[in-house]
């Protein structure tokens, strides 16, 4: 009952983004127990320039910026997702950059030890997963 609920809870993220089309009804539901709701109030920093990246975040509502070198190199709403692409790669990432909140924020949050246990468990899932989840923003990477 608790992962429906959690599917139901999370049904948005997971229609909306291409690299969840081809999970199965138990994957979902695997997944769906992950997921946390985070909400941000304007002003409020989600991530600070140097701390580990142990998450990845779907934003379901709201504007963020993603600030480097006190300047803003990206505003980040509805539909994006921001993080790092840790399941393609061996080592946990630092962020370049502080990400804050513009407005009232809703984000979908999953964090790298459930989502990389959910793609070992789930194989073929977790090859689709890597093709066709896009970060709009990595936060691991330095904008020139």
């Amino acid at each position: 009952m608790k992962a429906d609920m959690c599917v139901h809870l999370n049904r948005k993220v997971f229609n909306e983004h291409p690299a969840f089309r081809l999970a199965s009804d138990g994957c979902l539901r695997a997944l769906a127990i992950h997921f946390t709701m985070s909400h941000s109030a304007p002003g409020d920093l989600l991530f600070h320039q140097g701390e580990s990246i142990d998450s990845i975040c779907f934003i379901v509502s709201g504007s963020l910026e993603v600030i480097q070198d006190e300047e803003v190199v990206a505003i980040l709403s509805k539909g994006d997702v921001f993080g790092d692409s840790f399941w393609k790669e061996t080592n946990i990432g630092q962020s370049m950059a502080n990400v804050r909140s513009l407005t009232y924020c809703d984000l979908h949050v999953i964090r790298r030890d459930s989502l990389l246990e959910v793609l070992d468990f789930y194989h073929a899932f977790a090859n689709s997963f890597a093709r066709n989840l896009t970060l709009t923003y990595n936060l691991r990477h330095r904008v020139s």
